[in-house]
């Protein structure tokens, strides 16, 4: 009888591990479209030792043994590496694109007025004493001002738009590495009764891929279970069960913008990580203290450069009331270069004779300032070629970054696919688990079927 009941028992240790088995399968079905899932496989055993019935050794049946992720951990590495740089080229990609004031096509464009300013002189050198020329080349010069504000207002307006999306994104990374943090100890009490908590270790992973997306973060397995995350300078966003805090601060020596800077949560103090940082937010503030500003840092040179140039030479004319010693342009940026006050409220203040005494008919002036159209600047370009080569710089700064994001994304999809080949689900190999689980189920019932059945038989011959 007690073998009866041993058989009894082994059936039902059959029933339960089979019933593991469809439920993993179901499990993996029902989150075939989950992101992040990975797929689980329970892994049944014979369960030991077999017992002795005479001179042979009887098997106890079966159990289940674990329920297992499956995982490749290089591939897991390749996905994320992948994963930072299509994320941190994109971005940069993008924010460079998204400008378009350096557009030489765009009406009112720097190049345009420019080249209006000195065809304006140019009608004025022959006439210079027409006071309707005069105004209209007042207005052009007003024009070249105005260009080159909008054109530092468009650069500087893209690199405040990056500090707005880092303001923005604040939230969510602070709540991402809090909650790596908690999960963190999550996966460590679980794992304290002996098994893992696969699904817990589904949720840690798609919080790491985010924060890998979005900051760079490096992320180091631990030999107690936890993985931390930390930038490439090593400052630490996350150790075990506790999550640094990221916050902006306005750094004066970039023109205002904002640093990021993590505070650490143990009150050991705080540091700035802004050329730390990989990702979204690496790739944005590169474009923004890249690209941007270099451009914006040239478009300031040429302005300067070219109105001094041209104040140089209206300072040495004289204007039709026979003043002299005026400066045609007022500023010290591309931002806050102007028409002199005084000139654009008199146009008789051109400057166009070579002295006092040969005015109004003198254009000598005015042909000195046609002049300065070729006039090398600091950079040994003149006007128009500076701000070619500004353009086209950045033009190439945004057309390699695309180039970058393109290939990246190529590699990104490649450590998808391969990930996915490892942990995605299959719908039609999880159907065939749920077939071999219910049809272990229904042996395992077979089994205690034939048992109850042999034990009735027993018991019937025990009767009176």
């Amino acid at each position: 009888m007690a073998d009866l009941l041993s058989l009894l028992s082994l059936g039902a240790n059959a029933l339960s591990a089979h019933r593991a088995a469809s439920a993993t399968a179901s499990h993996n079905l029902e989150n075939a479209n989950t992101p992040g899932y990975s797929r689980q496989r329970a892994n049944l055993a014979a369960v030991l030792p077999a017992y002795r019935l005479g001179g042979s050794f009887i098997g106890r049946g079966v159990g289940l043994e674990s329920v297992s992720q499956a995982r490749d951990f290089g591939a897991e590495r390749q996905f994320t590496l992948a994963s930072e740089a299509k994320s941190r080229s994109s971005a940069q990609a993008d924010a460079l694109e998204a400008l378009s004031a350096l557009d030489p096509q765009a009406a009112g464009a720097i190049g345009g007025s420019i080249s209006d300013f000195y065809s304006a002189m140019r009608q004025l050198q022959q006439n210079p004493g027409d006071i309707s020329l005069r105004q209209a080349a007042v207005g052009q010069a007003r024009s070249v001002g105005l260009a080159f504000n909008r054109t530092a207002l468009g650069l500087d307006g893209a690199r405040d738009a990056v500090d707005a999306k880092l303001g923005a994104g604040l939230s969510e990374v602070n709540q991402l590495t809090q909650q790596m943090a908690d999960l963190n100890s999550q996966v460590r009490q679980a794992r304290a009764s002996g098994a893992e908590p696969n699904d817990l270790l589904d949720a840690r992973q798609k919080t790491q891929d985010r924060l890998v997306e979005l900051l760079g973060v490096q992320p180091i397995p631990t030999k107690d279970g936890d993985v931390n995350l930390s930038l490439a300078d090593g400052s630490s966003v996350v150790t075990g069960a506790v999550a640094a805090k990221l916050s902006t601060s306005v750094d004066a020596a970039n023109n205002g913008h904002l640093a990021i800077v993590a505070t650490r949560a143990d009150g050991s103090g705080s540091s700035t990580v802004t050329t730390a940082l990989g990702g979204q937010w690496g790739g944005m503030i590169t474009a923004r203290d890249g690209a941007l500003k270099s451009a914006e840092s040239a478009l300031d040179t040429l302005a300067t450069d070219w109105s001094a140039a041209v104040n140089t030479v209206h300072a040495a004319g004289f204007a039709l009331d026979g003043s002299t010693g005026r400066a045609l342009f007022t500023g010290t940026s591309a931002a806050t270069l102007s028409i002199n006050a005084a000139v654009l409220a008199d146009p008789k203040l051109l400057a166009g004779a070579a002295s006092a005494a040969t005015v109004p008919g003198d254009g000598t002036n005015f042909q000195a300032l046609i002049g300065t159209e070729s006039t090398a600047l600091s950079g040994g370009l003149d006007a128009l070629d500076a701000l070619a080569s500004i353009v086209s710089g950045y033009g190439a700064s945004a057309a390699s970054a695309r180039a970058t994001a393109d290939a990246d994304g190529a590699v990104l999809d490649h450590a998808t696919s391969l990930r996915e080949s490892v942990s995605g689900v299959s719908v039609d190999e999880e159907m065939i688990e749920l077939t071999k689980a219910q049809r272990g189920f229904e042996a395992a019932m077979k089994v205690i079927t034939t048992a109850n059945e042999m034990l009735d038989t027993l018991m019937s011959l025990k009767s009176p």
